[in-house]
């Protein structure tokens, strides 16, 4: 059996956080300020669990020293400080190793 090249490895950080049911456009407006901190960042995106009222984002890194110092750009602390203001709970921020795998496509 051939061996399979190593996954393409790129690194990721995390905020999420609950703003309650129907909060989408808050949501939207928080991950807009942390996008435009995300400069150098592969992608920036948003996930919505707009009925449970949760939310997230994550900002993609080709290196882990990038995903690393995100968190503790002023810009992205500002809405970190904001959310924990907001929700009186502190909003959780991981880091990932994120490997790309294989897909089939159907059509």
């Amino acid at each position: 059996m051939p061996i399979s090249p190593p996954p393409h490895t790129s690194h990721g950080t995390e905020v999420s956080f609950r703003l309650g049911p129907g909060s989408a456009d808050d949501a939207r407006s928080l991950a807009e300020r942390l996008a435009k901190a995300a400069i150098g960042s592969r992608r920036h995106v948003l996930f919505l669990n707009d009925e449970a009222g949760e939310y997230g984002c994550l900002a993609e890194w080709e290196r882990e020293e990038d995903a690393r110092a995100y968190g503790e750009l002023p810009e992205v602390q500002a809405v970190l400080a904001e959310l924990a203001q907001r929700t009186d709970r502190e909003p959780r921020v991981r880091r990932y190793v994120m490997e790309e795998q294989p897909t089939v496509k159907r059509f």
